[in-house]
């Protein structure tokens, strides 16, 4: 079976399933989550269910990937094999073991040993050497040298592998279940952040099904759903305003975001808050900055998000559209050529609203997919308007792009045409203070503010 887009729809029944699923992505949260899912499909009324933990024995493991249930007709085996799998970011995994181990909790110390079986696994390292000496090795390979004491620490306490031969028994198991194929046994399996030239992950992919779990070029929501759900498990919780601080201290980068939400949740401990403030003295700030963000901020009407970026925005840090990175000019023009882009939008915005409400009742809805904008929408804005012939989004540099205009009609859904029309009426008062040096943070966030209140 071919790779997959991670959906309920995308999981087979059991009796249809491969012999082995895995799930993939790169955000354990959302992996665990999506194999949650795919576990009610397949499961349906009657399956056996075999759960096993990173430190469970491997000889164990095998014999369930390999022997057929004495008490079901349907056996689904689930276990994480990152460890399995491998990993091209041993660097990644010292980190995450260390960081992990100085939270000093019992969940912490459970991720810190998780994080060290990977890394020596990644290395092929034994585990059971004299701690000091494999922390020299690790920390020497990864370059760094200096948290190898701590690394040692992390394997004095390492509980001994259950079992002999580990991730190699593991893997051989799976190799067998993939050629004997689904006979009342499945493997579903997960891992996160694989690298891509493994061979069992090849494998799986030819002759399992491999389900990768991405969210999206819009990620925030699901970002925040995760923060509030894991504040929610550890019984911490999150002041307005948190949340939408650590979205833009980390560009909204889901690993980042990730990593640095479980700093803070560390930080706060069980039955702790997390106010803006905390977020901003505990996470550092090296996102470039994405200007589409701003928009999306303004056409959410997010006024605290929206004026967080502009600061960023005007910080003198890398600003980037999307992918493409923008060229910033000198420190004193950069704020009149970043305002004539929020003007630029504004007036986007008033066009798109003024022509749906002149051509009479909108089917226009904001959660409307791209295709159906393109075929129920799209044609009234494009038409030509008498007497010039031509659709008003026409320009020297040709026709508007339809799906800047998309995007554009997403965000002006929450404002009226009036609103954005006062906006506008403005932007040459801005756009003149800026020239003659008005303070330009204060005069944008002004700005930026009053469209977002309508003003």
């Amino acid at each position: 079976m071919p790779k997959a887009d991670f959906s309920r729809k995308a999981v087979p029944a059991f009796d249809d399933a491969p012999s082995v699923i895995l799930v993939t992505g790169d955000v354990e949260f959302f992996v665990e989550h999506a194999a949650a899912e795919a576990l009610k499909v397949l499961s349906g009324d009657v399956a056996e269910l075999l759960r096993f933990e990173d430190d469970a024995p491997a000889e164990a493991i095998s014999d369930a990937l390999l022997n057929r249930s004495l008490f079901s007709a349907r056996r689904i085996v689930q276990l994480d094999v990152s460890r399995v799998l491998g990993t091209d970011s041993p660097g990644r995994l010292m980190v995450q073991a260390l960081e992990a181990w100085e939270k000093g909790t019992p969940a912490g110390r459970r991720e810190a040993f998780k994080a060290a079986r990977a890394l020596l696994s990644a290395l092929d390292l034994p585990a059971g050497g004299d701690p000091a000496e494999v922390a020299e090795v690790v920390a020497k390979r990864v370059r760094r040298k200096g948290d190898a004491s701590l690394l040692a620490e992390v394997l004095r306490e390492l509980p001994e592998e259950k079992g002999a031969g580990g991730p190699a028994i593991v893997r051989s198991a799976l190799r067998l279940l993939l050629d004997r194929g689904n006979d009342g046994t499945v493997a579903l399996v997960t891992a996160v952040a694989p690298p891509a030239g493994v061979d069992l992950l090849q494998e799986i992919a030819k002759k399992g099904l491999v389900l990768e779990k991405s969210i999206g070029e819009q990620p925030e929501p699901e970002l925040r759903r995760m923060a509030k759900e894991r504040a929610r498990e550890r019984e911490v919780v999150f002041e307005p305003g948190a949340i939408e601080r650590l979205l833009v201290l980390t560009g909204g980068d889901p690993m980042r975001f990730a990593s640095e939400l479980e700093k803070l949740l560390g930080w706060a401990g069980q039955g702790g808050r997390v106010r803006a403030p905390d977020v901003e003295t505990n996470v550092e700030d090296e996102a470039s900055e994405d200007l589409y963000a701003l928009y999306d901020a303004i056409g959410r009407r997010d006024a605290g998000e929206a004026l967080a970026r502009v600061e960023r925005l005007l910080s003198g840090r890398d600003v980037r559209a999307g992918d493409r990175p923008l060229e910033q000019a000198e420190e004193d023009i950069w704020p009149i050529i970043f305002f004539s882009m929020i003007a630029g939008e504004v007036r986007r915005m008033l066009m798109i609203q003024a022509r749906l409400e002149e051509t009479g009742p909108s089917d226009f809805d904001a959660s409307m997919s791209y295709s159906a904008f393109q075929s129920r929408v799209l044609p009234r804005l494009i038409a030509p308007v008498a007497p010039f012939g031509r659709s008003p989004f026409d320009s020297g540099r040709g026709a508007a792009h339809p799906f800047a205009m998309y995007r554009a009609a997403q965000r002006a859904a929450r404002f009226t045409a009036a609103e954005l029309a006062r906006a506008f009426s403005r932007a040459s008062d801005v756009d003149a203070s800026l020239k003659t040096s008005a303070p330009p943070l204060e005069t944008l966030s002004a700005y930026v503010g009053q469209l977002i209140a309508g003003v």
